[in-house]
């Protein structure tokens, strides 16, 4: 089952053109990595619609300041350099963050991240980015399981969002046809 834009957009309360423009690079990105699947498909629009209100790729809010005190040297990010912090703050669908995260992505997805951080916006590159952080933290399994909570963690680490993701959740399950 794909889902339509308009579904979609009055489920987030998205802007239609956004969800027109960006659900098809999403379920492309899906599809080229054998994915797309209508569970996969449920938690790339319930994480969307929990990170980002406009359906869109987004940059991380935040002053220098704030991003040195977040980010800045934290190893496990990979973050080394003098301004890290702020040039490798959250980007995406769904926030790539830290310089070696950067690193990763960009050579999975074809594109130089670290010398061009904010190419993490391009939606193309955005929904490419999710669909690969979907295939190697095995979202599409958790999905499938209907193990939603393992999905929702897969993806952000922990549960901060949950609250608007299963809203989403729950709006999208309803949608789909009854399994035998």
């Amino acid at each position: 089952m794909s889902f339509t834009a308009d579904v979609i957009a009055t489920t987030l309360h998205a802007p239609l053109a956004n969800v027109e423009k960006h659900w098809p690079l999403v379920t492309e990105a899906l599809a080229t990595l054998k994915i797309l699947e209508p569970a996969t498909e449920v938690a790339a629009i319930a994480i969307i619609g929990a990170e980002s209100y406009l359906f869109a790729p987004e940059k991380e809010q935040g002053t220098e300041a704030y991003f040195r005190r977040m980010y800045a040297f934290k190893r496990a990010l990979g973050n080394t350099e003098p301004g890290d912090g702020a040039r490798f703050c959250g980007r995406g669908f769904i926030p790539v963050l830290g310089r070696a995260e950067y690193a990763r992505f960009g050579k999975l997805v074809g594109v130089d991240l670290v010398e061009d951080p904010d190419r993490a916006l391009d939606p193309a590159v955005a929904a490419r980015i999710l669909a690969y952080d979907f295939m190697l933290k095995g979202v599409p399994k958790a999905a499938a399981d209907g193990d939603w909570v393992k999905a929702h963690r897969l993806v952000r680490g922990d549960l901060s969002g949950w609250k608007r993701f299963n809203g989403i959740l729950i709006s999208l399950l309803k949608l789909m046809p009854e399994q035998a």
